[in-house]
């Protein structure tokens, strides 16, 4: 039997610090109760222990504090935020009847040693989960101690046995106390002896045994004359410190393993519920006590009509039926099956089908007909219906309502628009789904197997989950002021977007394998040059092989250690290629070996029977609402280095076409001066001037003419730098300069252009204020980071709600743009289309007696797309390839 006891305090603690900042829609803060439920799933799922416990602190002295009265004293209190949540993580832990022990005058700690160890004498196998090394001294034969550690969202979990232990130690478990007596320990305040760290401790306990076996040899000549005399004058101290450091374990804590059963769910869901914890929900199956459908609207009983359509006539009858109202789609991808619901009466819903399986007739035909712009209608992620559509030869559009987009508008940092996910945050029900219940065979005729009948009632539950979200949704997108946005781009933004990734972009195929097999040769002759400057031939991609020649065999400065070697990070490399050649041909081989495989190779992988790349635009991933691109990812095409630039050469016009290329220039540092109001940025936009021309000028007092390059390759690092929020040290980074002069520079920069400061400022407090930033157009990002008590949680917010505002807003206007540039070529019979947008940058084929005309509406309607203060400014060119035209 497996017994599996977690330090509540210190795993809740590690969660708060490691997870970004996440809250309940009450603003309940909860990333610490979700990330210790992220560890606790996982180790549920890896140790499937029979019995479980947790234990915490309690607030008031221990005997530790009455023998000590310094124990602890200094250490900071803790951060509000996470103060709120231990209770909260108690209400969790009893809702799902898992015990939890804490008792006055003891540490969570000596409640761990006391039920670890009487565990091992009853025979069950114990496993100790803590966040901290003080745990370690518990392993034994019986007890495994699992240390926890979280970062960025992750968790990595190190298990020590005695064998572990002492191969990474060198000295037995129990020796951990030895240890902290002799070093201390700064979070606890245990003060060891003064002058010996840890590398010093650790070679005493390693070649002595124990605290004893020091200060039983103290004397002798292995230990050095200056150790010696701290270890004299600190001895008193060393043995307070171990008395202090040493887990007790007799506490007198109620012992019941055979009682502590595993965690139960069924009643938590309504707790989940409030938190907003989906992803628990879904994993765990969570429903609501009183039956998993009763919370879902339409399901296929009695009062809903399920229709497998398999006639044109019979279609006809259904869309008849329906009248004007509008159609709740459900699109099942696999198979291609599309199904519609609509109101019959007010008391029955149909819900009908259309199958390749099922329909005699025209499949696309009877497809259009359902999707016909004409109609009103609803689904969840259209997009990628639309596209499907379009595949078939299908214009379809009419929608107005995407349950997906809608709940991305509401909350940006989601991360998950699954329809399940939604319903249960906004609804608190899940879709009926295939198995949950006996389906009704008797909408079917004999030949039908109850498995179709589940199936399309499962489709049918999800397309009347869509008109629920809707009737929810809608209120609240028009509440929060983005129901403007919705429906006036992020809606038309669905076709506009479906027809581009439909169209493609066409690739010159042996000009692509062409450029593969050179970046080989220049492969082998940066590998060749790295192992010729090392002397050896050695693995480059190895990152520890390559920083044992870099930093031992070559001793190069700055070499950072790790547990698994030397750190070869970009950031690492940067500052020393200037000085080092070999660090150069490093960088030049990492460089091409990514273009190769990435690109090169990848790119030819993906080129479709049409000779064309038909990359997936993403509408709910990002934070700020620009869009990304996904199989392959076309945003991400490198231009900096020649060797990156050529790819875009690959990127062709079809034959009797040309590519127009548009962008926008400066779009952030134009939104910039109209938002912050500053008038010298205004100004230097009002006046034709070349805007880091103008900022370096200003910054560092020189004329306009007599701005060098530098100067102006300067001024451009602070102008973007303000705009993402960065700090002197990260510009001093990109500049190659100190940190004093980087500072200096931004100074200089605040105190010309006050309105940005004045407006960076307010922005901020802003969304301390209101726990969000948003754009022009009203969409929003939370931003609980804002009010974290650590640092650089709060600096990470504080970045945020610089750069959202700004970047979001542009993401906004290139997107209204694309809607009117696409409309206005359908509106005067062009036959150009867009095919990629990458940020700033829109790109149109056409052909090439359109080439003029285009150049025109592209330029048109991306600077009227708004009228601000300052105005945006496009510039458009045409060429045969993405190169010739950037």
């Amino acid at each position: 039997m497996k017994l599996m006891i977690l330090d509540g305090n210190s795993l809740v603690n590690r969660a708060f610090y490691g997870i970004r900042m996440l809250t309940a829609p009450d603003g309940t803060p909860t990333n610490a109760v979700y990330g210790f439920l992220s560890i606790l799933q996982r180790l549920l799922d890896e140790e499937s222990p029979d019995a479980l416990c947790v234990t915490f602190d309690v607030p008031a002295p221990t005997f530790r504090h009455k023998r000590y009265a310094a124990y602890k004293a200094g250490r900071r209190p803790m951060p509000e935020e996470l103060a709120r949540q231990i209770p909260l993580l108690k209400e969790v832990l009893d809702a799902m009847d898992i015990p939890r022990r804490e008792l006055s005058g003891w540490e969570a700690d000596d409640l761990l040693g006391t039920i670890s160890l009487r565990a091992g004498g009853t025979g069950w196998e114990c496993v100790v989960v803590s966040g901290d090394k003080d745990a370690l001294q518990l392993v034994d034969e019986h007890v495994r101690v699992l240390n926890v550690k979280t970062r960025l969202g992750q968790s990595t979990t190190t298990v020590y046995t005695p064998e572990s232990f002492r191969e990474e130690y060198g000295f037995e478990p129990g020796g951990m106390v030895d240890l902290k007596a002799l070093m201390g320990d700064s979070s606890d305040n245990l003060p060891g002896v003064p002058g010996i760290g840890e590398k010093t401790a650790l070679e005493l306990i390693r070649r002595f045994g124990s605290l004893d076996g020091v200060y039983e040899h103290l004397e002798e000549d292995a230990i050095k004359p200056a150790v010696r005399k701290k270890l004299e004058a600190g001895r008193e101290s060393a043995y307070e410190s171990y008395e202090l450091a040493t887990i007790a374990r007799n506490a007198p804590v109620d012992y019941a393993p055979e009682s502590w059963v595993m965690p139960r769910t069924g009643e938590i869901y309504e707790l989940f519920r409030r938190l907003s914890f989906t992803k628990f929900m879904e994993k765990w199956g969570l429903r609501p006590e009183s039956g998993p459908e009763e919370g879902a609207p339409a399901q296929v009983s009695g009062c809903c009509t399920s229709r497998i359509l398999t006639s044109p006539r019979e279609l006809e009858q259904c869309l008849d039926e329906s009248g004007e109202q509008a159609l709740y789609l459900w699109w099942e991808e696999e198979s291609g099956d599309l199904l519609f619901t609509y109101d019959l009466s007010e008391s029955e819903n149909v819900a009908a089908l259309l199958s390749r399986r099922h329909y005699a007739g025209d499949y696309a035909a009877a497809m259009g007909k359902i999707l016909d712009p004409a109609r009103k209608k609803a689904g969840h992620h259209v997009k990628n219906l639309l596209r499907r559509a379009l595949e078939q030869g299908v214009e379809a559009d009419g929608f107005v309502f995407d349950s997906a987009l809608a709940a991305y508008l509401l909350d940006a940092t989601a991360g998950s628009y699954e329809l399940e996910t939604l319903t249960l945050r906004y609804g608190g029900f899940t879709p009926y789904t295939a198995g949950q219940a006996q389906a009704q065979s008797s909408l079917f005729d004999g030949e039908e197997t109850v498995s179709e009948a589940e199936r399309v009632a499962g489709m049918a539950s999800r397309a009347a989950a869509v008109a629920a979200l809707e009737e929810t949704l809608r209120p609240l997108l028009r509440e929060m002021g983005v129901e403007e946005l919705f429906d006036g781009i992020e809606m038309p933004l669905c076709k506009v977007l479906a027809e581009m990734e439909c169209r493609g972009f066409l690739v010159d195929r042996e000009a692509l394998r062409h450029y593969g097999e050179s970046l080989n040769a220049g492969i082998e002759r940066s590998q060749r040059f790295v192992w010729d400057c090392a002397g050896h031939e050695f693995n480059i991609n190895s990152p520890k092989q390559l920083g044992t020649v870099l930093f031992q065999e070559l001793g190069l400065p700055g070499g950072k250690k790790t547990k698994t070697g030397y750190s070869t990070g970009a950031e690492v490399l940067e500052k020393l290629r200037e000085d080092y050649p070999i660090v150069q041909g490093v960088l030049d081989f990492r460089e091409l070996s990514k273009l190769k495989s990435t690109y090169a190779d990848g790119l030819l992988k993906v080129i479709a029977p049409d000779g064309r790349i038909h990359t997936t635009f993403q509408m709910t991933v990002t934070d700020t609402g620009r869009l990304s691109s996904r199989e392959p990812n076309l945003q991400n095409i490198p231009v900096r280095r020649e060797s990156g630039a050529l790819l875009r050469q690959m990127f062709v016009a079809g034959e009797g076409n040309v590519l127009v290329d548009a962008d926008y220039s400066q779009i952030e540092l134009r939104l910039l001066a109209h938002i912050s109001g500053d008038e010298n940025m205004r100004a230097a936009f009002l006046s034709g001037q070349d805007i880091h021309t103008a900022t370096a000028s200003q910054v560092f007092g020189v004329p306009p003419e007599e701005v060098t390059p530098e100067l102006r390759r300067r001024a451009k690092a602070v102008n973007f730098g303000i705009v993402y929020g960065i700090s002197a040290f990260s510009l001093s980074q990109d500049l190659g300069v100190y940190v004093n002069e980087a500072k200096d520079y931004m100074d200089a920069y605040f105190a010309r252009f006050s309105g940005v400061r004045d407006y960076q400022k307010a922005v901020v407090e802003q969304g301390r204020e209101q726990g969000y930033v948003e754009t022009l157009f009203h969409r929003r990002r939370n931003l609980p980071e804002l009010r974290a008590r650590d640092f650089p949680t709060r600096s990470f917010g504080e970045r945020v709600a610089l750069n959202m505002p700004i970047q979001g807003t542009a993401a906004d206007v290139i997107k209204l743009a694309m809607v009117n540039v696409q409309r206005r070529l359908k509106a005067e019979g062009l036959q150009g289309r867009l095919i990629l947008q990458v940020h700033d940058e829109l790109i149109v084929e056409c052909p090439e007696q359109e080439g003029e005309r285009v150049a025109r509406v592209l330029t048109e309607e991306m600077e009227s797309a708004v009228r601000y203060s300052v105005p945006l400014v496009a510039e458009a060119r045409q060429g045969h390839s993405w190169a010739d035209a950037h």
